[in-house]
């Protein structure tokens, strides 16, 4: 008996170690769907051959087939049980936290007693788990979440400030900033549209939803199928939507927006994996991009407010953003160890350089082996247009992705290459008959912290195709964009307002790295 017990136990552990194995290989990266069901079927093939062998060694009782009647007796006490002594409460999270060590004395203040942190500096999982209905979650919110909401809004706020890099953002420097550099009254209400909308789009547990607002829509893209990717990308178009929202300087500390930045950082970390990953249900072609957007608003959020609550989240996305780079290539694509390819590597290395801003340190070898990759991909004289992957054939949105990578890794706004890169922009001007919100949004990153003639001439071309695109109605549509023929159709509504709105922030949303060159250059001895 004991015989067979150790040869189906062998059997069924070696048939689960070769599963994990395979999972983890590239195996899975092509026709991901039928390997899976066809995995799928042999494991299940295999428990069910060894449920019926193993049933029927002894089906009857692991003791004695005890038979007749069973007796059970009863005592009762004459006196009353001594009552029970029950340990104290144990303190909750915010009470352990040692704010004179997190904060320096001039700041360090006890909370009132109701101070109820953003986030809990702590391992342990959330007492209630979110359920994998999102129409639950959303449909069900119970009447004392505003109040735990407000709370929420507390936060720790660190002592230091602002990253130069944000402090545009910010009130009379939003203002100031976007008349200065190419801003107009209409790009404002544009984008003060586009956040009224996103505020009310939002869903009850905090996230955006994707599906609900057209994701996972399936195209054919240059001959490619995604299996629905974008469906289940909640984290990834929750992270786009915080980001509109922090490039206009709300935070959840502060801003006309600052409970819907809440509940949506909230709603991030509460469901970080284990692993670190901020990734959430999305599937296997959206998984990393939606870690990668999630983790730039997280980043951004801390660099922003300074919140110690939020620092151990974000040093466990980096460090599951530095775990997927390949060793070899320097790139990241969609697992661990691919080859990589330049659209994943561009929110990638926002994640790296937001982390920074934050605080992060330990990436100078990641963003290395980063430049290393763009060189893979590179081409031109000067090396400033760039493929989609090693060996293919340079594009638009590639080149401008790829030159925004190389600006915030510190290559200078007036190397060849970024000439080259813009060069490139300028024979591709925006057309509202053809949009694109993706490349359009790196587009302008790229012209604007390149700086020099090409800036006003792309600058006008994009207001007078992206304005006209949003929705101005008395409708539940008006502020947003509609999903565009590309890549819309796969994030949705909450996408493509979201690429928008942070489209139209550019001149405040960063210090542009033109300026920055110049201020260190004038500061030289």
């Amino acid at each position: 008996m004991l015989a067979n017990w150790i040869i189906w136990g062998t059997l069924s552990g070696l048939c689960a170690v070769g599963f994990v194995a395979l999972s983890r290989t590239q195996w899975l990266q092509s026709q991901t769907l039928r390997k899976c069901v066809l995995l799928s079927v042999a494991v299940h093939a295999a428990l069910a051959v060894v449920a019926v062998l193993t049933g029927g060694m002894r089906p009857a009782s692991w003791g004695r087939n005890d038979t007749g009647r069973m007796s059970m007796m009863v005592v009762v006490a004459d006196e009353a049980a001594e009552e029970l002594s029950l340990p104290a409460a144990a303190p909750s999270v915010a009470e352990e936290l040692d704010h004179e060590a997190a904060v320096p004395p001039a700041v360090a203040a006890e909370p009132p007693s109701d101070h109820v942190p953003l986030l809990s500096v702590s391992d342990e999982k959330p007492a209630i788990q979110a359920s994998n209905s999102t129409e639950t979650a959303e449909a069900v919110r119970p009447p004392e979440a505003g109040l735990a909401l407000s709370a929420l809004s507390v936060g720790n706020k660190g002592t230091a400030p602002t990253p130069a890099m944000y402090a545009d953002r910010v009130g009379a420097r939003r203002t100031a900033a976007a008349a200065a550099r190419g801003g107009t009254q209409d790009t404002e209400r544009a984008v003060q549209s586009a956040l009224s909308w996103l505020a009310a789009a939002q869903s009850g547990d905090g996230r955006w939803n994707a599906a609900r607002h057209g994701g996972g829509v399936e195209r054919s893209l240059q001959g490619h199928y995604r299996q629905g990717a974008g469906a289940k990308s909640d984290h990834g178009v929750t992270g786009l939507a915080l980001l509109a929202l922090l490039g206009a300087g709300n935070t959840h500390l502060e801003g006309t927006y600052a409970d819907t930045v809440s509940r949506g950082i909230r709603f991030l970390v509460e469901r970080q994996r284990d692993n670190g990953s901020l990734a959430g249900d999305a599937e296997f072609f959206a998984s990393l991009y939606c870690h990668g957007m999630a983790t730039i608003a997280l980043a951004e959020t801390c660099a922003m407010t300074g919140d110690t609550s939020l620092r151990r989240a974000l040093d466990r996305a980096v460090h599951y953003t530095l775990s997927m780079q390949s060793p070899a290539t320097g790139g990241w694509r969609y697992a661990a160890g691919d080859r990589g390819d330049t659209s994943q590597l561009g929110w990638q290395v926002m994640a790296l350089a937001s982390s920074r801003h934050a605080g992060i340190e330990g990436l100078e070898r990641a963003e290395s082996q980063a430049r290393v990759f763009l060189q893979s991909v590179s081409s031109g004289h000067a090396g400033g247009l760039a493929a989609y992957r090693a060996g293919e054939r340079s594009s638009l949105a590639m080149t401008a992705e790829a030159l925004v990578c190389r600006l915030f890794l510190g290559m200078p706004p007036d190397h060849p290459a970024v000439a080259e890169a813009v060069e490139m922009l300028g024979h591709s001007l925006p057309e509202s008959a053809s949009p694109n919100a993706y490349t359009w949004y790196y587009a302008t990153l790229a012209s604007f912290h390149a700086g020099g003639p090409q800036w006003e001439s792309w600058n006008q071309r994009l207001q007078a195709a992206i304005l006209p695109l949003q929705r101005r109605e008395s409708t539940d549509l008006d502020g947003s964009w509609d999903p565009d023929p590309v890549w819309g159709s796969h994030g949705g509504r909450v996408y493509s307002t979201a690429m928008a709105a942070m489209t139209l922030e550019v001149y405040y949303r960063h210090l542009p790295m033109h300026r920055q060159v110049s201020s260190s250059v004038a500061r030289r001895p």
